[in-house]
Parts: structure tokens; C-alpha cells; sequence
């Protein structure tokens, strides 16, 4: 059973991040950085509790913007008819063309070749359908 209220950050297979959004005992996420000072990281702290701010903000650039021009053809696209970043997120696995992080909620098997947008750069022996 996959569980949407916890989820690791992944740079290609590496966790660099992991993200409880649900604590037991607060309503506050809270967040362990396993590297520091690489400028995508979940918070500055090493480890401990986030606002729901900052979650908003980190997760924000994981989406594409509601204002994009093809918003609603992104959308239908996912099977989404509204826009709602944390629906975005559990479909896209917050994969942006730009860099190599990505979300795998707990109880995911995936690995970067399942989700990435440049599968025949990192993986050119794979077959695309």
C-alpha cells in the first residue's frame, strides 16, 4: 500500500530526503537531509520540522505553474480536471525536465529509469513504447 503522507527525495536512485508529512505527535512535516548545501534541498536543517510554507514552497517548483499556457491539456493528460499541486505531485512524482530529483512515496518500488523524462539519455538500451 502505497502512502502519500511519507515520501523519500531522490537524486536518480540516491535518497537525499526523507519527508514525514504527518508526524506522530505534530501537524508540522518534518524532514531528514542526508546531504547538505546542495541548492535543491528539502530545508537548510540538516534534520527536524519544516512549516507547511515551506513544504508549499519546495513542492511548488516540482509543478508545472497553473498559469502555463497548455495548463488544461497537462491536466487532462493526468487525469486531473482541476488544478491541484498535491494531485500533480502524486502523479508526476514531482519529475521536472531540469533536474533529476523526484518523489517516491512510501511503498514504491519505482527507480529513476520508471519516472525519468530523459529515459534515452540516461538509459539508451531501454525500449520506449
Amino acid at each position: 500500500m502505497i502512502d502519500y503522507m511519507k515520501f523519500d527525495v531522490m537524486l536518480f536512485d540516491d535518497v537525499i530526503a526523507c519527508v514525514d508529512l504527518k508526524p506522530s505527535g505534530s501537524e508540522k512535516p518534518y524532514v531528514i537531509n542526508y546531504i547538505e548545501g546542495f541548492n535543491k534541498q528539502f530545508s537548510p536543517n540538516p534534520e527536524g520540522y519544516i512549516t507547511k510554507d515551506e513544504l508549499e514552497k519546495w513542492l511548488k517548483w516540482r509543478v508545472f505553474p497553473e498559469t502555463r499556457f497548455n495548463s488544461d491539456e497537462l491536466l487532462a493528460a493526468l487525469g486531473l480536471n482541476s488544478y491541484n499541486r498535491w494531485a500533480i505531485i502524486r502523479k508526476t512524482h514531482g519529475v521536472m525536465a531540469d533536474d533529476e530529483i523526484w518523489l517516491r512515496f512510501k511503498g514504491e518500488t519505482l527507480k529513476h529509469r520508471d519516472v525519468t523524462l530523459r529515459k534515452s539519455l540516461y538509459y539508451p538500451d531501454s525500449h520506449s513504447i
